[in-house]
């Protein structure tokens, strides 16, 4: 009796750097290999495999129960199994040192017990600590790549129970106003981010690509981050720690038993925590009836209130370091005295008053003031009446009546 083929690895493609490619098992659907070793199912339109079977050009064709065929070249196969050695699916594909996405540790079902390995003990802080670390972290959504012959499709995934991973990872230490002597500031290179990550971090950091890849692995990053940051036991103050924290803890908790028991050690001391965010709530509640009243509200955006700018948002280590001068901002309004309004009232008419007349001085009171004697020397002087008058505000005649008054006087 001829042996089927009931198992097909396809080689990794040269077009990429990661080691994911696809594998096809009889009776099963499409699988990803990914760079950790678990089979994720991709191509679902497709269905399971129906059979194996090599043609006479010596090319793979693997046919599939929605009707469809995929063909493949002799040079582009790993490695294939026929049913002769007699082994169960399961006992194969951990004989290639693969496992199912059901099998994998994830957080969500076997790993628990890693999670609460991780900062077991965490206390939120109401008030600013003395001496803090800020931590911010950014981002990037998990793909899952299928890859049939030279069509390349990237689709949202779900790996260890989450849709996105750390990319950045930034710590800042302060002492109220001064800077402390803690700085970190890293990549994560993770094989389900977009190209596009990548770029941006090989972007960011100047570095080579052989350099970046070798820097921020996942394993490498964490160790320096518990070394560095961690180990220091220092309070650490986030913006809205509920994605922050929960992927930092995920991440250390997935990495977990590569770590070395020291580093282990420092992951289950007690962890104080600070929430800018909530902080914020605490400033804006002091003049709200709602003391409960919960405002999520942006950094940056608060940030552009307080009349602080920030010119590399969503960058995490420009991100920590605005977070430390809108809580230090915060702090102040805080302990300064609000300005308590009181009640509006009508503004009362103001009270018209006439203005009093200025009496015009006669003739005769010129004459007996010692300005007419000033007007009659400046008339003989060649002054004109006019121009005496506009000199003192007079008119004309008043002028004329005091020379002539001053002179039949005399």
């Amino acid at each position: 009796m001829t042996a089927k083929i009931v198992y097909l690895e396809q080689n990794v493609p040269d077009n990429t750097t990661t080691q994911e490619h696809n594998l096809f098992m009889l009776d099963y659907p499409v699988y990803q290999v990914e760079a950790n070793g678990q089979l994720t199912p991709v191509l679902s339109t497709w269905g399971k495999v129906l059979s194996i079977m090599i043609d006479k050009k010596d090319r793979f064709k693997i046919f599939f129960t929605s009707g469809r065929t995929f063909v493949l070249g002799s040079k582009k196969i790993m490695a294939y199994d026929t049913d002769a050695d007699g082994l169960d699916s399961v006992s194969r594909i951990h004989s290639h040192g693969y496992q199912f996405a059901s099998e994998h540790p994830t957080l969500v079902a076997q790993s628990s017990a890693q999670l609460r390995s991780v900062f077991p003990n965490i206390r939120v802080l109401q008030e600013i600590p003395r001496e803090y670390v800020v931590i911010d972290c950014e981002f990037g959504i998990l793909f899952r790549t299928q890859r049939t012959g030279d069509h390349i499709a990237m689709d949202r995934t779900t790996i260890d129970g989450e849709k996105a991973g750390i990319f950045q990872l930034a710590a800042l230490g302060y002492r109220g106003d001064q800077p402390l002597d803690v700085y970190f500031n890293r990549y994560f290179d993770h094989p389900a981010f977009a190209a596009e990550m990548k770029l941006r971090g090989l972007k960011e950091t100047g570095t080579s690509l052989a350099d970046y890849e070798q820097q921020a692995r996942p394993l490498t990053v964490l160790k320096d981050f518990i070394q560095q940051v961690l180990r220091r036991q220092l309070p650490l103050v986030f913006w809205d720690q509920g994605n922050d924290l929960r992927l930092l803890r995920h991440t250390l908790a997935v990495n977990l038993p590569y770590l070395a028991e020291e580093d282990r050690a420092a992951l289950m001391a007690p962890l104080c925590v600070f929430d800018g965010s909530l902080y914020t709530n605490q400033v804006i509640n002091r003049s709200n009836h709602q003391k409960d009243t919960h405002h999520f509200l942006p950094l940056n955006g608060i940030a552009g209130l307080l009349n602080i700018f920030n010119p590399k948002q969503h960058n995490a280590l420009w991100d920590a370091q605005t977070t430390h001068f809108v809580i230090d901002e915060l702090a102040r309004i805080k302990q300064a005295d609000p300005v308590v309004i009181q009640e509006p009232r009508p503004l009362a008419p103001p009270i018209l008053q006439l203005p009093t007349a200025v009496p015009v001085p006669t003739a005769t009171q010129l004459t007996d003031q010692p300005a007419a004697k000033t007007l009659q020397q400046l008339r003989a002087a060649g002054q004109t009446y006019r121009e005496i008058a506009d000199r003192f505000g007079l008119s004309t005649s008043t002028v004329w009546r005091a020379v002539k008054r001053r002179e039949e006087v005399r």
